[in-house]
């Protein structure tokens, strides 16, 4: 059991008593300390007075009606409604979803498949009920307002790679990594990481969700939590944003989603692999001093499920770079109200770059940007610079 899931409770609505048990049996298996079973749907109805933190039900129970009450009642309306069945294609699924589920599971899916997906939901669930008792607190208590967002501020912060991380990353695949995150308020919707994949391949991704504060941070801390609870297709970026897309389109709130870009740098290969799910432009880096600008298409993560994306594969010799950032860096205005703009951005990396021949390149470039951009900024930031070392 996963401290984290302790204490949580949850409703399974069946017809079969026996095969709602077994789901129970599952739940347990994954942390939820107590498991309702209820047979039909005012049963489904009588039961949810206890609030329940997720409930299961079978398809043949999930009409509209059952949905609507539950949504209603008091302390449900963001509870995951997870809905188990058989369906006749994608537009029986959709049209579960917009009756108010969570989510849809469609059998035949093997135990492992099920249990994943429940994970997702009540790791998430445990998330957001942790975040909100920090956020309660903060509400609660007025003048530890202060202290008390440093450590939520601290457990965003957290789910950055740590010095470790980026110091075996740097030794491994022979490359400097810099970085900055700087959130517009104490909470921000940013986050990147990174993975190794391999002796010569490692993956580096820069996700920026929309707004910022409470809401944004939240859903860094479910995108933190899918990548590090699921299988995913690490090594394929095109793949990997389209099982994250399938997974945010049913869990996060309406109007809410993603822009992000996945690459896989390939040291042996000399290449760099990547996918955008409408990413800002990767600006990369070539040894002989030129820049290319990447592409980015794609629908951002969550929008729809249909949604797909593509590779695109470039050249990444020793002496090349990567420089990846959020949408902030080139919407930013100065103090006369004009946007930096991404030729802006182009003109400062080459500069930067060509001074300082690949060492402390993002610092330089941000004490430039900084110059003439007034803090704090009206968006969340985060810049990534990713060298290769020549002859390396």
């Amino acid at each position: 059991m996963t401290t984290r899931s302790a204490g949580l409770c949850a409703l399974v609505g069946r017809r079969d008593r026996r095969g709602a048990a077994r789901i129970a049996r599952w739940l347990g298996t994954l942390g939820v300390r107590r498991t309702d079973v209820a047979a039909g749907g005012e049963e489904v109805l009588a039961v949810a007075e206890r609030r329940p933190d997720l409930v299961v039900l079978d398809s043949g129970l999930a009409d509209g009606r059952l949905i609507a009450r539950l949504r209603g009642r008091e302390g449900m309306a963001e509870v995951p409604i997870l809905v188990i069945g058989r369906f006749d294609g994608v537009r029986e699924r959709a049209r579960v979803l917009a009756l108010g589920a969570t989510d849809v599971i469609a059998r035949p899916a093997t135990l492992a498949e099920v249990a994943a997906r429940l994970r997702v939901h009540i790791e998430n669930r445990s998330m957001e009920r942790s975040l909100r008792e920090v956020i309660r607190s903060l509400q609660g208590f007025h003048t530890d307002t202060v202290e008390r967002m440093k450590v939520a501020r601290a457990m965003q912060l957290a789910l950055l790679p740590s010095d470790s991380l980026r110091a075996e990353l740097q030794r491994r695949y022979g490359v400097r990594l810099d970085h900055h995150f700087e959130s517009s308020s104490e909470l921000g919707g940013d986050l990147w990481g990174a993975r190794t994949l391999g002796p010569h391949r490692f993956a580096v991704f820069l996700c920026d969700f929309t707004g910022h504060g409470v809401a944004a941070a939240l859903n860094t801390f479910r995108l933190h939590a899918l990548m590090a609870r699921i299988e995913l297709p690490g090594d394929d970026p095109a793949a990997m944003l389209g099982a994250l897309n399938g997974l945010l389109a049913g869990l996060l709130p309406e109007t809410q989603f993603a822009t992000m870009l996945y690459a896989v740098i390939d040291t042996a290969a000399d290449r760099l692999v990547y996918a955008t799910a409408g990413a800002p432009r990767p600006l990369i880096g070539t040894p002989d001093g030129g820049t290319l600008v990447g592409e980015s298409v794609g629908w951002p993560l969550g929008v729809s499920p249909k949604a797909t994306y593509r590779n695109r594969e470039v050249a990444f010799p020793p002496g090349s770079f990567l420089f990846l950032f959020s949408d902030a860096l080139y919407e930013s205005r100065d103090w006369e109200g004009r946007p930096y703009g991404y030729e802006g951005v182009q003109e400062l990396l080459r500069w930067s770059n060509r001074e300082h021949e690949g060492e402390n390149v993002l610092a330089s470039l941000l004490e430039r940007y900084f110059a003439v951009m007034p803090r704090p900024l009206a968006d969340d930031l985060t810049a990534i610079w990713i060298g290769r070392h020549r002859g390396g």
